[in-house]
């Protein structure tokens, strides 16, 4: 009777074992079913953030390029084709009978109207893609930025080359149009005196150190709403495959910009 008593005890202590174990099991795959379920709800939630960005961002792209396109067709209209008109008149006004003092004249004045187009379509050339950049590379490039700009007077950029390894070609115009873009920025909105530009190498990367001396930059503002200039870096940015940062300094704004 005692052993039996005792078995039943062990019966009961193993049954009841099997159930702490079942119930232990059925929480773990209960925990790991919802844990995955947050864990897909989460990343769903990334990606539509991500999704939204990638959109805004092309949004973005695709806005900047429509105002560039309609920058370049009225400075075509105004400029090009206001000077092919008045080219045109002057040389209606020459006929066989025409006095050779007259023809002088209208000639030199056509003359001048033609270089003018040649200089505005040069100008608009340069824009859409600086020959500097094209035939002497980015360094020069800059450098040929940053020298007509203090050469107004207005403002003093400093820029100093402590790149280690050479740029890829094909990452030139982007880098370019970015600083472009802050230099732009700046003088638009900063009303800064200078402004310090450094291109250096860290980690295989390229790093850009941009900062002036100007008004800089609401943090709470820049969180929730930025301008189309900032838009349009972080598009060109998205390309590289870069990021930006905002570091503190007591006056005026500073960016960091890693390119890997």
């Amino acid at each position: 009777m005692g052993q039996s008593g005792e078995e039943a005890i062990a019966l009961k202590i193993i049954i009841i074992g099997m159930i702490v174990i079942f119930l232990l099991s059925l929480s773990v795959i209960i925990f790991f079913i919802l844990y995955q379920r947050r864990l897909l709800a989460q990343q769903k939630k990334h990606q539509k953030i991500e999704s939204d960005y990638q959109k805004e961002l092309l949004k973005t792209s695709i806005i900047s390029q429509e105002e560039e396109r309609s920058r370049i067709a009225k400075e075509l209209h105004d400029d090009v084709g206001a000077m092919l008109t008045t080219t045109k008149l002057y040389f209606g006004q020459i006929t066989p009978q025409l006095p050779a003092k007259e023809l002088e004249n209208i000639t030199k004045k056509a003359t001048g109207f033609l270089n003018d187009m040649i200089q505005s379509v040069r100008t608009i050339s340069q824009d859409l893609r600086p020959v500097v950049l094209e035939k002497l590379g980015l360094i020069e490039a800059i450098n040929s930025l940053t020298q007509m700009i203090n050469e107004s007077g207005n403002i003093k950029i400093n820029f100093r080359n402590n790149l280690t390894q050479t740029i890829v070609k094909s990452k030139e115009l982007d880098i370019y149009r970015i600083i472009q873009e802050l230099i732009t920025n700046t003088i638009k909105h900063a009303k800064a005196t200078t402004i310090g530009i450094e291109l250096k190498n860290e980690n295989e990367a390229l790093v850009i150190i941009y900062e002036d001396n100007g008004k800089g930059i609401d943090q709470e503002q820049l969180s929730h709403k930025k301008g189309l200039g900032l838009k349009n870096i972080e598009s060109r940015l998205s390309v590289l495959s870069g990021s930006i940062h905002f570091l503190e300094k007591s006056k005026g704004m500073k960016v960091k910009i890693v390119c890997p």
